[in-house]
């Protein structure tokens, strides 16, 4: 079977690099915010939520897509009717400040987990050798930014996108036979309390990323950019619930032994198909440093403009691989999971200010709506908690 999912996987690389669906507009649009969307998520987000409660993950991923569903549609509204006057608009100001610290803790995010799957290809182990690695990449990514910009890589990012999303539909594919193969017992229900609803709150950067289609302006009209975000992200939960609902098999019929770790999916991959492990090393790697380089040269294009052009899109990557040293050296992988997740709830929630002050005396459903999406931002920044 190894040789005929290896096929498969050719045939969705096929698809994918295909020029007619490569040179589709509303397509190119829309697999920018895809592939941010299920990026490192679709690496963490079975094991994780299997271990919150097994029997009822797929509620749990289904309201967590739901919910940034609802923030995504304030974003589309602001990009409607916001954008084009967000410089008077005190909020949008600051969402802009604080995207910046969302992009430095999600960049923090992406190379430790890249970390952790490099070195779970070589068996070896340890926090501090997690640290040293990310350490040694964000010295490595900064440097070259800082010479030669980001602008070279950005043919390497398409490629990067296109191998991503044919391992995980191939993978996706595996699943359906496995579960057609094996007849798996009913998961025990855990406990539900408060403290899971905390946790799952902490999760919110797995389905983060449907907001880069608001930064596509240059590129697409905002009708466009409204259809990708909207597309990205029924198209990445459906891939979240299925991955989700067919994934539990595996882990009712071979349970994980030990402590929850972010590479916990490759042990489990591995009853799959043989050469299950091999592929999502390979997506893992290849979306975690294409997602990485993005939100860098993201954060730096936000400094350069703070700063007035004081501090240089280019200089602006040394002060960023700074910041991203002092976060990886103070905070474990699930804790940076859970800042990240605040960090982007906090600029979520200034969307949703923004979409309130335009629909002030306008529309009072969509002012409501705003400022209930608001408090549900809220409620992430304040009561989120770090998976454990």
């Amino acid at each position: 079977m190894d040789l005929v999912y290896l096929f498969i996987c050719i045939i969705f690389l096929g698809f994918f690099f295909n020029k007619k669906v490569s040179s589709n507009e509303t397509w190119r649009a829309t697999i920018t915010p895809l592939a941010s969307i299920i990026g490192s998520g679709f690496l963490i987000a079975a094991p994780i939520l299997n271990s919150l409660n097994s029997k009822y993950s797929y509620l749990l991923m289904l309201g967590l897509c739901c919910a940034t569903y609802c923030i995504g549609i304030i974003i589309r509204w602001n990009i409607q009717n916001v954008e084009e006057n967000s410089s008077s608009y005190i909020s949008e100001k600051l969402s802009d400040i604080f995207l910046s610290i969302a992009y430095i803790l999600s960049v923090s995010y992406y190379l430790y987990l890249l970390s952790s799957f490099i070195l779970k290809a070589t068996s070896l182990h340890g926090l501090d050798l997690e640290r040293g690695l990310t350490t040694l990449i964000v010295c490595s990514i900064a440097y070259y930014g800082h010479q030669h910009g980001f602008k070279s890589l950005e043919k390497v990012e398409s490629i990067s996108v296109n191998i991503k999303l044919s391992i995980i539909f191939t993978f996706l594919v595996s699943l359906i036979v496995f579960n057609i193969q094996n007849d798996s017992p009913v998961a025990q229900e855990k406990a539900f309390d408060f403290d899971v609803i905390r946790v799952l709150l902490g999760l919110v950067i797995m389905v983060q990323g449907f907001e880069t289609s608001r930064y596509l302006g240059s590129s697409y009209s905002s009708k466009i950019r409204v259809t990708s975000m909207r597309n990205a992200q029924l198209i990445s939960t459906g891939i979240y619930l299925l991955f989700i609902i067919l994934f539990s098999s595996v882990f009712i019929l071979y349970p994980l032994s030990g402590a929850i770790e972010e590479t916990s999916v490759i042990d489990a991959a591995k009853h799959v198909f043989r050469v299950a492990p091999v592929l999502i090393l390979l997506a893992a790697l290849s979306s975690q440093l294409s997602a990485a380089l993005a939100d860098m040269s993201g954060c730096g294009g936000l400094i350069g403009e703070f700063s007035k052009g004081k501090i240089s899109e280019r200089n602006s990557y040394i002060l960023i691989a700074i910041l991203i040293l002092v976060i990886i050296w103070s905070f474990n992988i699930f804790e940076v999971i859970s800042l990240a997740s605040k960090g982007f709830a906090l600029y979520y929630l200034l969307q949703c200010i923004s979409s309130a002050k335009y629909y002030f005396r306008r529309s009072l459903s969509r002012l409501s709506f705003s400022l209930f999406v608001g408090l549900f931002c809220l409620a992430v920044v304040i009561l989120g908690l770090p998976f454990e």
